[in-house]
């Protein structure tokens, strides 16, 4: 492939004149979901730096064709960063759109900071009080103050300030700005909110209105500014003069002020000609290749990039596309960031805590099994709007449907103990029975049931879930389906639930769509069996801080069998202290272990072979065997006590409600490993290995289906 960038370079007021136009502005921003993220303060120290004659730094822009779909990621910059809960971005017109635009890729907040000191009349923050103390001050009002009320901030620049830093410094790129650009109310109608103010309310903002000719925009100075190469500093002195007029300054005060004012006008007239350097991505032609490798190409771009503190992802790239062509119609009039973001707090309130990207990557899968045949959305597809559209709309339209899989598998899941990132990891696993509960869904939408026979298709798909959830889930991560080429994986999972899907329009009840769907459930956790088995027997924790990975496993095989259960949840309290947490620990502790291997190679001559022996025994204290997972208050890892004295101090062994015995029993252990100070290496060596293989035996017999859980 051609090279797809050239460098290229332009005046700074050029590339915010192409940023700044209201109607037909020709650098735009593509709609990835990326905040802006400066604060005023941030902003000041650009424009500070720039006045100084110091480097902006390089742009990564996008030439977009008037009929390229990725245009309709376009929007415009802001006129006014709204941060007490609306944004004032805008994309761009549909009906008159520019014949050529570029977006910027990298730099925005930059671009984004100057338009906002540059810019024009109202552009700014528009920020709570509170946050404008907690930004300029560092304050924080007490009681209620702030809370509701904001103020609309223009930069100005305060001349009374800058007559003072003038008089010290006699040169405008020798003043530090940062003392003399403020933050001002410049709108005495709209740039403040309504509501009436305790008398003694603090106000973060001066009124420009308040003190005639205090404070002039720096955008009207950057207007003025001469653009001529030749004017000299006594012309500038003039155009400020006027200006300052303008602001109802005095004749003695604008004589004090015309100087400072016209060395300020000629440095911005050079900040206005600094050189700005950009890569620019070009617009495809049929030199840079075929269509799909410069789609990849881009994609790539666009996701290795890091802005706004955060790496740009394809999940980004499908939900710029999701707002675009969302049908609001269909959602009670929310957009898909309205949308999107209830689900993802639904979700957390259902204990599965994944962010907006990760749930857009799911309903980008659910979306792949039931309208795109099971082909997952690849790079080409990212930069196309005919290939990527569809999804939109068809999410929008079955959005209830969307919602209500993702709720009750997560509520399932919930009900049934199951923990994201405690129990199970991947936020694919979770996807794929989104998908496989919405092909379920679409066939209900598509028949006239009855109430009856709604129900019992919600009973019977619970049923199929309660058999196959804890298998699913935990065993799909045991047999790596989901750690390497997860790509691949994905997309054969999603072509034969895709084909399962299609064929559900042919049943005719929801006895054989049942049969349908649990079969192929039941073939798919079949499939991963060998694999999670695998897996299972290669979990091992080297070191006592890796020990949180037998986490799963112990949490259930605890819950295979009655008595175990039984035993295991019981509650291990000492001292009367009633916060528990439910943690993986040793039984022989790791401290008690480690002195019992100094003693051994104590008794060892120095040089001894025997002591590299002794070594290799060190971490088998954290084998799988020698853990186990515990409500309890205590930590037996970092003591050197054995288990048997925190035993003794726990109520119900006190009052011989069980016997250590019994309990240490239901739990596989033998009393030489709960009563360890005086057991031999070798003996408790072989007591890990033995509870080892038992343990796993048990968790075998879950993966392939003969053992279940007995604690629902």
């Amino acid at each position: 492939m051609a090279t797809i960038y050239s460098d290229q370079h332009k005046p700074l007021k050029e590339l915010l004149a192409m940023a700044g136009k209201s109607e037909d502005a020709t650098l735009l921003i593509p709609d990835l979901q990326r905040p802006y993220i400066w604060d005023p303060n941030q902003v000041v120290v650009l424009v500070d730096s720039l006045i100084r004659g110091w480097p902006f730094g390089t742009l990564l822009t996008w030439k977009v064709k008037s009929d390229d779909p990725a245009r309709a990621l376009a929007r415009s910059f802001w006129r006014v960063v709204d941060r007490t809960g609306e944004s004032d971005g805008q994309p761009i017109s549909v009906k008159h759109p520019p014949a050529a635009f570029h977006m910027v890729l990298d730099g925005q907040q930059r671009v984004q900071s100057l338009l906002f000191a540059f810019g024009g009349t109202g552009w700014g923050f528009k920020l709570l009080d509170r946050m404008w103390h907690e930004q300029l001050s560092g304050t924080k009002p007490r009681g209620p103050r702030g809370r509701l009320h904001w103020s609309l901030g223009c930069l100005c620049v305060d001349m009374l300030a800058l007559e003072e830093a003038y008089v010290k410094t006699k040169r405008a790129t020798a003043i530090d700005y940062t003392a003399v650009l403020r933050w001002v109310v410049t709108d005495d109608a709209n740039g403040q909110s309504k509501l009436t103010k305790p008398a003694a309310y603090i106000e973060p903002l001066k009124k420009a209105s308040g003190i005639v000719g205090r404070f002039v925009r720096l955008s009207r100075l950057w207007e003025a500014a001469p653009e001529q190469a030749g004017i000299d500093s006594y012309a500038a002195e003039e155009i400020g003069i006027s200006i300052l007029k303008e602001h109802g300054v005095t004749e003695t005060e604008r004589e004090r002020q015309k100087r400072p004012i016209g060395a300020l006008l000629m440095a911005l007239k050079d900040v206005k000609q600094t050189r700005v350097t950009y890569l620019e991505l070009a617009e495809h032609e049929a030199a840079l290749g075929s269509r799909e490798s410069y789609n990849d190409a881009v994609v790539n771009i666009f996701t290795r990039l890091n802005t706004a503190g955060r790496t740009l992802t394809r999940e980004d790239i499908t939900f710029a596309w999701l707002k675009v062509g969302w049908n609001t119609a269909c959602t009670q009039s929310q957009s898909a960031q309205v949308c999107v973001e209830e689900l993802t707090q639904e979700l957390q309130d259902l204990l599965v805590p994944i962010s907006v990207e990760d749930l857009v990557s799911a309903i980008s899968f659910v979306w792949s099994v039931s309208f795109n045949s099971g082909k997952l959305l690849s790079n080409d597809d990212l930069m196309k709007g005919d290939a990527i559209r569809p999804m939109a709309a068809n999410v929008s339209d079955n959005w209830l449907l969307v919602r209500e899989s993702a709720y009750r598998i997560c509520a399932h899941a919930r009900d049934r103990g199951l923990r994201f990132r405690d129990h199970y990891q991947s936020v694919n696993a979770l996807a794929y029975l989104w998908a496989w509960y919405f092909a379920a869904l679409r066939w209900r939408q598509e028949r006239a049931l009855k109430e009856l026979e709604k129900d019992s298709l919600e009973k019977s798909l619970a049923e199929t879930l309660d058999l196959f959830m804890d298998r699913w889930l935990i065993c799909s991560q045991w047999a790596g389906v989901w750690a390497s080429a997860s790509a691949q994986s994905l997309g054969g999972y999603a072509a034969r639930l895709a084909t399962c899907a299609h064929a559900l329009a042919k049943m005719p009840d929801t006895a054989t769509t049942i049969a349908a769907l649990t079969q192929h459930l039941d073939s798919e956790v079949k499939d991963i069996e060998r694999s999670a088995v695998n897996g299972l027997m290669a979990i091992n924790a080297d070191d006592r801080h890796q020990v949180r990975g037998y986490y799963t496993a112990l949490w259930l095989w605890n819950r295979l069998e009655q008595n175990r259960w039984e035993k295991a949840k019981l509650a291990l309290r000492q001292d009367g202290r009633r916060r528990n947490s439910l943690e993986v620990d040793h039984i022989v502790a790791w401290n008690l272990w480690q002195s019992k291997i100094d003693t051994l190679k104590g008794m060892s001559p120095p040089g001894d072979a025997v002591v590299e022996n002794i070594e290799e025994l060190a971490p088998v204290v954290n084998e799988l065997g020698n853990c186990m997972l515990l409500e309890k208050n205590f930590n037996i890892s970092k003591s050197n006590k054995p288990l048997q004295q925190f035993l003794e101090n726990i109520h119900e062994f006190k009052v011989g409600t069980i016997t250590v015995d019994e309990w240490a029993a239901a739990l596989d252990m033998k009393m030489p490993q709960v009563d360890s100070a005086n057991s031999a290496v070798e003996v408790l060596r072989e007591l890990f290995a033995e509870r080892t293989q038992k343990i796993r035996a048990d968790l075998e017999q879950f993966i392939r289906g003969t053992k279940a859980r007995i604690d629902l």
